[in-house]
């Protein structure tokens, strides 16, 4: 991974379970990209959302790093509450998203158990 030029934007990228879970944040703290790996969906549900958050909280503490310290404080210090505001706004956009995935994977999983008639069973195979 190469490391960001001072003029670009601060990013974050992050991954967990061996790399099967990869997530990537945009400069403003939200989530930008998730990838799972093929292997990743052989994992319960439970186990890849608790990958998934991991490799997003990997990609936002990646980002918070590279934003680092200013080089000058600023006279009235940090702005407390719009600091707030954006982690709120990035907990819902992630808790949002992995709504969603967790839907789409429930509904494979409700697809693969139920086939159309004259289709085998997952189970029957």
């Amino acid at each position: 991974m190469r490391a960001a030029p001072e003029d670009d934007p601060p990013t974050g990228a992050g991954e967990a379970a061996d790399g099967q879970v990869r997530a990537a944040v945009g400069e403003d703290g939200l989530l930008a990209r998730l990838k799972l790996d093929p292997r990743a969906m052989r994992l319960g549900s439970h186990e890849l959302a608790g990958h998934i958050v991991a490799a997003v909280r990997a990609a936002q503490q990646d980002r918070l790093a590279r934003v680092g310290e200013p080089a000058t404080p600023a006279e009235d210090g940090p702005d407390t509450e719009e600091f707030i505001r954006r982690v709120n706004d990035m907990e819902a956009q992630a808790a949002s998203d992995f709504a969603r995935l967790t839907s789409s994977l429930e509904e494979m999983l409700r697809r693969l158990d139920d086939p159309p008639s004259g289709k085998m069973h997952r189970d029957d195979r």
